[in-house]
């Protein structure tokens, strides 16, 4: 992995190369999206939280790891974005940026489509791996958590009771389980490295976390303190598997 070998050259010598830089291409979730506010007007917005975001997370965590090595984020994420759109814009928010690792996130929004979207999502999916692999890029792909498994009585805007109970529908029916597998044989088969923080949270719940409201918005968006979770997930993937000394 290049983002390695930079890594180990700056720590050594920091002159010997520019600072490390890493994109995000995802969702909401990686935009910096949580609570969903009523506004006045009766317009709804999301409170974004730039610091608590996976990514500054792990930007953080780094930079305290490898003093030498100031790290660069490029937030590609866009609230309501899927991979399709995905697959639209990589070129222009990450491969021109150059960065040295591209992390994927998207299955939110796409599994909102059901079965008929399946294929669609695969496809996209490996459109953007590809497009990086093309430019030489070293890519992650990051699972997303768990969507509601019940409609919160904290939501009072019908369109956000409605929104529940749909994503609740995808997530009890199996329809996200679906499309993680879908996401991981893609990853897989498109060479990107999976960091797999679905399994964690379905792990969690199996022990009896109450996932709904481990959410934010209590829909889709993680709470703060879950972000921790994506970034030491991240940090395990990238820089402590076993035998990697590339």
């Amino acid at each position: 992995m290049k983002l390695l070998q930079k890594i180990r050259m700056k720590s050594g010598e920091p002159a010997a190369a520019p600072p490390v830089k890493l994109a995000f291409l995802g969702d909401s979730v990686t935009h910096g999206c949580f609570e969903i506010l009523e506004k006045e007007d009766g317009r709804f917005d999301c409170v974004y939280d730039h610091a608590a975001v996976y990514h500054a997370r792990l930007k953080r965590k780094m930079e305290t790891v490898f003093p030498n090595c100031p790290v660069c984020v490029i937030n590609a994420g866009i609230s309501g974005g899927d991979a399709v759109q995905g697959a639209e814009r990589v070129r222009r928010d990450v491969i021109d940026a150059g960065p040295d690792l591209a992390v994927v996130c998207f299955g939110l929004n796409d599994a909102l489509a059901g079965e008929k979207g399946l294929d669609r999502y695969g496809d996209a999916l490996a459109s953007i791996f590809r497009q990086l692999r093309a430019a030489e890029i070293d890519t992650v792909f990051l699972t997303p958590n768990m969507m509601c498994t019940a409609r919160s009585p904290e939501l009072a805007a019908g369109w956000l009771r409605d929104t529940a109970e749909r994503c609740a529908e995808v997530q009890n029916g199996g329809e996200m389980d679906r499309y993680m597998q879908r996401a991981r044989e893609t990853a897989e088969r498109e060479g990107a490295l999976l960091c797999d923080c679905y399994a964690d949270w379905k792990r969690l719940y199996s022990l009896g976390a109450d996932v709904t409201y481990l959410l934010a918005n209590r829909i889709n968006h993680p709470a703060r303190e879950m972000h921790a979770l994506f970034a030491e997930k991240l940090f395990r993937t990238v820089f402590l598997r076993e035998n990697d000394t590339k």
